[in-house]
């Protein structure tokens, strides 16, 4: 199956997961998706412990890459911010899954690999659980780097699995029995990945595979059982990250990652 073709039926995965979830808040099975503003809140601590308050003051210009119906950018303190994913106009569609938009925000059908906005535009990029979803990664990549101002950071969230795991899920998504997520991920080829497009990463937080495994086994799921026995359970990787030397600024990389260490930021080697 083509990159494309993955692409397609990750994107048929994701209206459906979303069709089924907004039945599912209406008829009241389900809780309204508060959890986007906890992620924001989250954020907005995690880059104030790592030194960069001056992103958390309101002026900062944010993109939000795959933001779903409605974004951690939606409550994310800003001057401007744009959320873009291929099913927005899907999403605004439905009054309930788009309920707890920010009015003042900028909700934008497009796909990470072009982008609909001027280059270097914002100072804070999210990409959060959605790498492993796009059609082509580089291509996403390479915008980006393109999108953001040269002392911008990078926030980006994908869920990792070991690397027996790493190549286990390969076939299953290739037998569309996971066509939800055209990539896999380990920390370490997250990290290579960011690494190759000129992204320093300054801090990093791994979850647990062992945690994952085990609350897999013990899970009252079928599907999670079955994670389990096939050793691909996932855990989350989380990431701050800065335009490196590539980028041809090399001082302004130094200055910004002294900040991380000062402020108790820890670069974390990848690993699988």
């Amino acid at each position: 199956m083509s990159e494309q073709e993955r692409w397609a039926a990750a994107q048929s995965y994701e209206r459906k997961y979303w069709e089924s979830r907004a039945r599912q808040i209406e008829s009241g099975a389900s809780a309204q998706l508060g959890w986007y503003k906890w992620r924001a809140e989250q954020l907005e601590e995690r880059l104030r412990t790592a030194g960069r308050a001056d992103l958390c003051r309101g002026d900062a210009r944010v993109i939000e890459v795959g933001s779903g119906p409605v974004g951690l950018a939606t409550f994310f303190p800003a001057s401007r911010a744009v959320l873009v994913d291929p099913l927005h106009d899907f999403y605004g569609s439905s009054p309930v899954l788009s309920a707890m938009r920010n009015p003042c925000a900028e909700y934008i059908t497009g796909r990470g690999e072009a982008l609909p906005v001027d280059d270097g535009a914002f100072d804070l990029v999210i990409i959060e659980n959605c790498i492993d979803h796009v059609e082509n990664m580089h291509g996403v990549l390479q915008e980006l780097v393109r999108v953001m101002t040269p002392g911008g950071l990078l926030y980006l969230t994908v869920n990792c699995r070991s690397r027996p795991g790493y190549y286990m899920h390969r076939v299953l998504s290739r037998l569309k029995i996971d066509a939800g997520h055209p990539y896999t991920f380990t920390p370490a080829r997250l990290t290579r990945l960011l690494g190759q497009y000129g992204f320093g990463v300054c801090d990093a937080e791994y979850g647990s595979y062992l945690k994952a495994w085990k609350e897999d086994f013990a899970s009252p799921s079928r599907t999670a059982r079955a994670k389990a026995v096939l050793g691909v359970s996932e855990y989350l990787a989380s990431v701050l990250a800065i335009p490196a030397s590539s980028r041809g600024d090399h001082s302004r990389q130094a200055q910004h990652e002294a900040v991380f260490a000062h402020a108790g930021g820890h670069v974390e080697a990848g690993r699988h």
